[in-house]
């Protein structure tokens, strides 16, 4: 097994590039026995169809389907383990299926090992489904299997096959999937006959899938400033994946925090979200980032001092050229900012000591909405203006 597993991650490797390849589910089918009735589909008198192992074995299956009622499903070795998935009375279109979340996870790949009898059917292809119901043959996916006579005690590599599904991205980041692994319409005997025998066999052993696990997102900016009295929370994600939402946080003291909002997540590539919240004195405020699975983690946490709010006003507003801000007096060197709305500067001017008025030029900015945000003596204060 230990070779399986190290080929496995050799082969993902290979095709993502990436080190961080992770096992989702593995099937070794050690663990059960099919219960010994013919059908249309097994049945078991021990173990289970979940996967013996993996990051999200909760909800996995393993199944099979034949058009024939009479298919005998059994358990014999596997590719050098004690069992495999066998079943008889094959016809193209009867398949090896395996369903999995990839919740949290992308760039997903296979790896099984397959063979069958002489008299079994020889061509496969592989197909996928994010509903269960409606699949697709997955590119070039064609194959044909041999007899390879497995034994418990021996692994063969030959029988082992890997698949590079990472440029099907339907795949990714689903609740569940679905990968069948389907007898080809026109397939003929492994040993050349152009019918499959009702007794020849077909068997699976050691099917894993994997994939890339993403972040559940990335923290790009998290800042804020104090506008007409209230404390403006604005904060810039990437790669958001099944996030609830965020709950803002508030604090007297930088220890104790409670709840004063929560803004929903938006899950897209980029995002940008603000909070509006009533401030007085010196204020922490920090992001409580929760995932739909109840995980949750936290951003730094800032500061705001709603007390010592230095008078700013700024004219005209809307301004299409030059911006007048009138401000207290400044003591030593102050700096003036004007920043978007989601915290990034765009322009930066040094005040001279005495000044109580600055004038900037904004005639380069593009159109739209501006914060200014102006800093003396260790205190700072903005507004918001529009550029026209």
């Amino acid at each position: 097994m230990k070779k399986l597993i190290t080929l496995f991650f050799v082969s993902c490797l290979f095709y993502t590039g990436i080190n961080a390849q992770t096992v989702i589910a593995r099937w070794n089918f050690n663990a059960i026995a099919f219960a010994n009735s013919p059908g249309t589909t097994f049945t078991l008198s021990t173990g289970d169809v979940i996967a013996d192992s993996g990051a999200l074995v909760t909800g996995s299956e393993f199944s099979a389907l034949h058009a024939s009622s009479t298919s005998a499903w059994t358990t014999p070795a596997g590719n050098g383990s004690s069992k495999s998935a066998s079943g008889n009375g094959w016809a193209a279109g009867d398949y090896w299926q395996f369903k999995v979340s990839t919740t949290g996870y992308s760039s997903i790949g296979l790896a099984w090992d397959q063979m069958g009898s002489n008299t079994g059917p020889k061509s496969f292809i592989l197909q996928y489904s994010i509903d269960g119901t409606s699949f697709t043959d997955v590119p070039s996916s064609g194959y044909d299997i041999a007899n390879d006579q497995w034994s418990a005690g021996t692994y063969k590599p030959i029988s082992t096959r890997t698949a590079d599904l990472s440029s099907i991205t339907a795949l990714n980041n689903q609740p569940f999937i679905y990968i069948r692994f389907t007898v080809a319409a026109g397939s003929t005997a492994i040993n050349g006959s152009s019918q499959i025998a009702v007794a020849g066999t077909s068997r699976i052993d050691n099917v894993y899938i994997g994939g890339i696990a993403t972040a559940p997102l990335t923290l790009t900016s998290f800042n804020a400033s104090v506008i007409n009295n209230k404390a403006q929370l604005r904060w810039t994600t990437t790669d958001e994946v099944n996030v609830s939402g965020f709950e803002i946080e508030k604090s007297s003291n930088g220890t104790e925090f409670s709840k004063v909002g929560f803004v929903n997540a938006n899950n897209n590539k980029e995002n940008s979200y603000s909070f509006s919240n009533e401030i007085t004195g010196i204020t922490y405020y920090r992001l409580k980032m929760i995932d739909k699975d109840g995980s949750f983690k936290y951003s730094k946490t800032i500061s705001l001092n709603g007390k010592q709010v230095v008078k700013l006003e700024i004219y005209p507003n809307p301004v299409r050229n030059t911006a007048t801000l009138s401000h207290e007096k400044v003591t030593d060197k102050a700096v003036l900012r004007i920043t978007t709305l989601d915290g990034r500067t765009v322009l930066t001017s040094y005040v001279q000591a005495g000044a109580t008025q600055t004038t900037v030029d904004v005639s380069k900015l593009l159109s739209g909405n501006y914060i200014a945000v102006f800093e003396n003596n260790g205190i700072r204060s903005s507004v918001q203006f529009i550029k026209q």
